[in-house]
């Protein structure tokens, strides 16, 4: 029985013996359900959040994130300002503390940035006014 281009049904099942089913669900393209869209939208927020979150998001993009500036670095998101603690080292390799307060003036202005260096010979000292100044704060005094 002549098939309609030319090729007879025989020939026709000959190919698709010469093939097994793998290869031909290979050849076949994929395709994507809503339901599918929604899950990787919901995995990509989820990822967005996480990476938000992070002091260096946009290192993470470029690949160039420094997970030792991770472990050496904190934040805490106060009302208008966000305040950096990191510690870093000098020439001779002796760890410093940089506190830095970062706060926005304007809608469309560059965050304007203060910082203080406390060096290793002074961080025990200055912890203990930070903790006794913190403790007069909590005690309404």
């Amino acid at each position: 029985m002549p098939y309609r281009y030319g090729r007879s049904l025989t020939q026709q099942l000959e190919l698709m013996q010469g093939t097994t089913q793998s290869e031909a669900d290979f050849k076949r393209p994929s395709f994507s359900t809503i339901d599918d869209m929604l899950e990787l939208a919901r995995k990509l927020v989820e990822g967005l959040n996480i990476l938000g979150k992070r002091k260096y998001p946009l290192d993470i993009r470029r690949g160039v994130m420094n997970m030792e500036r991770e472990k050496n670095s904190e934040m805490l998101k106060a009302i208008s300002k966000t305040y950096f603690f990191d510690i870093k080292e000098t020439k001779e390799g002796k760890p410093y503390l940089i506190v830095t307060e970062s706060r926005f003036k304007g809608k469309d202005e560059k965050p304007e940035r203060t910082s203080i260096m406390i060096f290793q010979e002074n961080v025990q000292e200055f912890a203990d006014i930070v903790t006794h100044m913190a403790e007069r704060i909590a005690q309404g005094s």
